[in-house]
């Protein structure tokens, strides 16, 4: 690994919302955690999401996330949780398992708050993984994902923890796609 890879800084993020559609659902808890190309992880980040009206049954699939309504009064604004992300993202790449997923939800809520929240070249480990298994041999869900490259401590549907799984993930991934300076970052990125 190349020293620029390995000191560029990544924004690994997780969202864990209401429903599936950004349109029509909501955010419920933002994570992220900012590592280095070499799998140091330097920060993290993790807040539910303060409304001030939640209408009943809005919370979505509890049964599945565990979040609960005074989980989120203490959580932050949903631009303060914004104003986090765009901070880290000043000096890190975004990155999210499922970035599509995450990325609709992060930009539809920025719309609706009116923040100016800025994304460039953003990394889907999901695509990564996929890409690396051309014959389709394997699931690329985060959890089997992690257990396949021997990261035993899988937590489910917890934004923090899930971007730690992430983040510990990438430099895995990386090396595997022979990603070895930080310049070769751009091939990988959705477009």
């Amino acid at each position: 690994m190349s020293e620029s890879l390995a000191n560029t800084r990544f924004a690994v993020v997780d969202t864990e919302t209401t429903g599936l559609s950004p349109a029509t659902c909501s955010m419920l808890q933002l994570g992220i955690v900012v590592v280095r190309g070499d799998g140091t992880i330097e920060n993290q980040f993790s807040t539910y999401i303060k409304r001030h009206y939640w209408r009943p049954g809005r919370l979505g699939a509890h049964h599945i996330h565990g979040i609960t309504r005074r989980n989120l009064r203490n959580g932050v604004t949903i631009h303060e949780a914004l104003d986090r992300l765009s901070t880290e993202l000043k000096t890190a790449t975004f990155v999210a398992h499922n970035a599509k997923f995450d990325l609709g939800f992060l930009r539809a809520e920025a719309q609706r708050c009116g923040h100016p929240l800025v994304i460039h070249e953003p990394i889907c480990t999901l695509t990564l993984s996929r890409s690396l298994d051309p014959n389709k041999a394997h699931p690329h869900n985060l959890r089997q994902l992690a257990l396949r490259y021997g990261i035993t401590d899988v937590p489910n549907h917890d934004a923090l923890a899930d971007a730690i799984v992430t983040a510990r993930l990438l430099p895995l991934l990386l090396a595997k796609a022979n990603v070895t300076d930080a310049n070769q970052l751009s091939s990988i990125a959705l477009k």
